[in-house]
């Protein structure tokens, strides 16, 4: 700020018109704080309420969300229909009102769905609410390792190449036609399972043009396209192919319908990090032949062995999502123990500290202590919790979260809460894992 100065060097007090527009700046100043800050709180507070809750029918949910100033309005008729009780809630204008900011005991007797809205102040709308009553069930919590073989829904196309054709020029005859995450199910009308397949009816095929039948994303097209004499006297299309897909993960529980989960993340394609199209998969017996430790930057991983073949078929794989793998057990040795089981939990009774994780490292399946850090209740992905691993055993065995342990089931309270799903590279002794609810 400029001052005037008399004749000896002094400086005289700003004018009037100078003190307004200083006085000016600064409540600008302050007024845009307090506006960034009111919107800044505004979107982290948003963040904070999910999306969805998970309630179990006949069963007295504890909920305490600690999120303040805000109200959830739902209306009456739904609450009557899924005869919902929620304490200190109030009935005001065909709604139920009641606040996330305190602990509630909620119980539900019907299964059933309710919308609701949340308001800050319980009159400034900020997100839409929706409530998923359930039956309640118990599973078994399991932490096996087991061998998982995936049969493809067609044949994954990897991307595509060059060829070196008979005549001497390279030729790219599937080049913006077919693209990475294709699945070629057909050929001239004929259905294809194996690359193999492929092959040998391009060969009869020849030079002239041929007609792909492709699953892309939704939806299914058809490709046309015209095979090239390669340099060796084979006809080819210049695609990379895969099929089928088989590893080692963790089983993570039954349910009393021997229906199971298992990886807490879907399988995909080690080249292209895309979701495998599930035709059919098996589950089969795994073994733990010894541990990579795993260091900061490199993570380990489970190495063993899968016994396949038919007579070792321990269940069916169904479906193959960004959750988890889940399908149905056949042998008798996997399938669902009452004396084993424990309560499902609702992302709502996870809480921050002491758990176990279930799983093998050997020949033995054991618990291992961790400690839970962070819990994001508004997850949509299976980044739901952040965990460390604080065992002793299994930080000197494995350096803490190793790839195959995806699935470890995790326990607290003596409720199963959830599953183990990812490292993080640079910490390998911290990792996420998905909430329960999201694998049944």
């Amino acid at each position: 700020m400029r001052y005037r100065r008399n004749r000896q060097g002094g400086r005289y007090a700003m004018t009037g018109r100078q003190r307004v527009m200083y006085r000016l700046c600064l409540l600008g100043v302050l007024i845009a704080v307090v506006a960034f800050t009111a919107v800044y709180w505004y979107f982290e507070l948003k963040s904070r309420i999910p999306d969805e809750i998970t309630l179990f029918q006949d069963r007295v949910e504890n909920i305490d969300f600690g999120i303040p100033f805000t109200q959830v309005r739902v209306r009456q008729t739904d609450a009557e229909a899924t005869r919902v009780s929620i304490d200190h809630a109030k009935k005001v204008d065909g709604h139920i009102r009641f606040s996330m900011a305190g602990p509630l005991s909620v119980t539900a007797q019907n299964c059933g769905s309710l919308q609701g809205e949340v308001r800050l102040f319980g009159w400034l709308p900020c997100k839409k609410i929706r409530i998923d009553i359930r039956k309640g069930t118990k599973v078994m919590p399991a932490g096996r390792a087991v061998g998982l073989y995936i049969h493809a829904d067609g044949v994954m196309v990897l991307g595509t190449g060059r060829i070196a054709a008979a005549h001497g020029e390279e030729q790219t005859p599937a080049y913006n036609k077919l693209q990475t995450g294709d699945y070629i199910y057909a050929v001239n009308g004929q259905k294809v399972a194996t690359i193999r397949d492929v092959s040998r009816l391009v060969q009869k095929n020849g030079a002239k043009q041929m007609i792909l039948s492709v699953k892309r994303d939704s939806g299914r097209i058809q490709v046309k396209l015209t095979p090239v004499r390669a340099a060796d006297g084979s006809y080819q299309i210049g695609v990379w192919l895969r099929e089928d897909t088989e590893g080692i993960g963790t089983l993570t529980f039954v349910t009393p319908e021997n229906q199971f989960a298992a990886l807490g993340h879907g399988i995909t394609d080690a080249d292209t990090d895309l979701l495998i199209r599930l035709q059919n998969g098996g589950l089969y017996p795994a073994g733990i032949d010894h541990v990579v430790k795993g260091k900061n930057g490199t993570p380990g991983q489970l190495a063993g062995y899968v016994q396949l073949g038919k007579e070792n078929r321990l269940g069916e794989i169904d479906n193959n999502t960004s959750l988890g793998i889940t399908g149905q057990i056949t042998n008798k040795a996997y399938q669902y123990q009452e004396d084993k089981a424990c309560e499902a939990a609702c992302k709502q009774d996870v809480r921050k500290g002491k758990a176990v994780i279930r799983c093998q490292l050997d020949d033995q399946v054991k618990e291992y202590e961790v400690e839970i850090e962070k819990i994001n209740l508004s997850s949509k992905d299976n980044k739901g919790m952040e965990i460390h691993v604080t065992d002793p055993e299994l930080l000197e065995k494995a350096g803490g979260i190793v790839q195959g342990m995806s699935g470890a089931p995790i326990i607290q309270n003596g409720k199963c809460i959830g599953a183990v799903t990812h490292v993080f590279v640079r910490d390998v002794t911290r990792g996420y894992a998905t909430f329960l609810e999201n694998m049944l």
